[in-house]
């Protein structure tokens, strides 16, 4: 079946062959038409605009092939981070600190030390793992650098890490976290600092509302919503004047913060550790006293189950006076009530 059109390849077949057809028949006429001289002025203003325009040419390809041999050569090579200008900062800081994640160790030295991967992270006092992104490796020179130190350097290196490179596999991990890991462990610290305050503030409230025996929750547990309880409601009194609390709040209203303290399940967990916490003064106050009685009794609960109340009375000694306390130290269920 032969094609309505003609494929590609004839086409460019015919069009070489019209090319060449072209090129026999250019110049026939000449013998029958007189041209005048062109004027030579003209010819060399011609000639210098194409020479011009080659030139151009020829400096724009040096440029692009410039360009290209720069991005042939690893920027991301530590080797390369001496005296550089600030197109080279600009674009190592647009790339960020780059790692060979295929490199997991490197070559033993003469004491039977290597590097080892394991180095780009370090375990924060609370277990958390954190990531030296600073940390770079050069395969090279078998040396650890730290990036933003090496790269934004002026002057004389202050150590190794900056400079030369640091490459003392037996004491890696005391230099790694006394130089550059304490920023980040301020950093931390801070944070821990800030959420003690925080629960400080919370255990406050739990104690003022247990105190006053007021209850915690409503029908919800949303900040500034209608019906979400005493605790929330303290909560929002304290946001007007106390910082720490008008932080805590912006964080969880602007920055959707998960971690809170703020719910139940955390009124709940403070208020059993502060029973715990005051159960145990008590034991050590009867423990002291010299005379003390323990006094039980049963009464039910609103589920209709027997509990048995049980309370301690007995001397609280001072330096100059004797005091009589009774506390209530729990409930204990009980399933008979015969007194057998």
């Amino acid at each position: 079946m032969k094609l309505k059109q003609p494929s590609g390849s004839q086409k460019r077949k015919r069009r070489k062959i019209d090319e060449e057809k072209r090129k026999v028949d250019e110049g026939a006429l000449d013998k029958f038409i007189y041209r005048q001289p062109v004027e030579e002025h003209v010819e060399e203003h011609v000639k210098e605009h194409v020479e011009e325009k080659e030139h151009e040419e020829v400096e724009v390809e040096e440029v692009e092939n410039q360009e290209h041999v720069k991005e042939l050569v690893d920027i991301c090579d530590p080797r390369r981070w001496e005296k550089l200008n600030y197109d080279e900062i600009k674009l190592l800081v647009e790339k960020g600190p780059k790692r060979d994640t295929s490199i997991m160790y490197g070559p033993y030295d003469k004491f039977g030390r290597r590097f080892s991967a394991a180095l780009y992270t370090r375990t924060l006092p609370n277990l958390e793992k954190c990531d030296r992104e600073w940390l770079v490796y050069s395969k090279e020179q078998d040396k650890l650098f730290c990036f933003y130190c090496k790269v934004f350097r002026k002057g004389i290196s202050k150590g190794k890490l900056d400079g030369e490179g640091y490459a003392d596999w037996h004491h890696e991990y005391v230099v790694l976290n006394e130089i550059i890991d304490k920023v980040q462990y301020e950093q931390f610290k801070k944070e821990r600092d800030y959420w003690k305050v925080v629960l400080l503030r919370i255990i406050v409230v739990v104690k003022f509302l247990a105190i006053h025996n007021l209850a915690f929750r409503g029908s919800n547990e949303k900040l500034y919503q209608k019906g979400n309880g005493n605790f929330l409601g303290v909560i929002e009194m304290l946001e007007e004047f106390d910082p720490v609390i008008k932080e805590q709040v912006r964080r969880i209203t602007n920055d959707g913060l998960h971690v809170h303290y703020l719910g139940h399940t955390i009124q709940n967990d403070l208020m059993l550790l502060i029973a715990q916490e005051i159960k145990k003064e008590l034991i050590k106050r009867i423990k002291e006293a010299k005379y003390y009685s323990i006094i039980l009794d049963c009464t039910p609960d609103s589920s209709h189950q027997e509990q048995m109340t049980i309370i301690v009375r007995y001397l609280k000694l001072s330096y100059n006076s004797v005091t009589v306390e009774e506390s209530f130290l729990g409930f204990l269920n009980v399933d008979d009530t015969t007194g057998k």
